[in-house]
């Protein structure tokens, strides 16, 4: 079957989706020290600190298991390609960086959950939002829906935009 080419900015917003869920999270976290482990919410959080952490480290074997079998969003997309999708983009970039910061996170069922999110990428360290104007770095809206498989969150299906750096600064 035919797929059209990938667009850099595709490959980025892919790449935002499993970096979010893996990474530390410059705050993400904050919440989870004060909350029982054992909640949706705060799993959750730490699943994406985790993810933002292992897209930072390139490291495709963690992202991979965030992201559910039977993922499938909107553009036709699947587990198996979103991973190459990763994949590609991690080989092209030498240094990733990210600024991620959960804007909603809601629990529908016991088993299921959404997220929406705004990472900024580049390829230098970030430290703080402020940093972002000087970074020009690329910022993506992300909306993530979860599942819970045994025991485990993992990104059932995702859709994103881009935003705007000045979306870190709005309530």
């Amino acid at each position: 079957m035919y797929r059209r080419p990938v667009t850099k900015i595709e490959l980025h917003l892919r790449l935002a989706i499993l970096a979010v869920l893996l990474s530390p999270g410059y705050g993400l976290v904050a919440g989870c020290e004060k909350s029982d482990p054992q909640e949706p919410e705060a799993q959750i959080r730490a699943v994406i600190a985790i993810a933002e952490q292992a897209a930072q480290q390139r490291d495709i074997g963690t992202l991979k298991e965030f992201v559910a079998e039977g993922y499938k969003d909107k553009q036709g997309y699947e587990k198996r390609s979103v991973v190459r999708l990763l994949q590609g983009y991690l080989l092209r970039h030498r240094n990733i960086h990210l600024l991620s910061k959960i804007t909603d996170l809601e629990i529908i069922k016991p088993a299921r959950a959404s997220t929406s999110l705004l990472v900024a990428m580049t390829g230098r360290r970030i430290e703080s939002a402020d940093q972002l104007w000087d970074l020009r770095a690329d910022v993506f809206q992300f909306d993530l829906s979860w599942i819970q498989s045994d025991g485990e969150w993992r990104v059932a299906n995702a859709t994103w935009r881009r935003a705007r750096i000045g979306d870190f600064f709005s309530d």
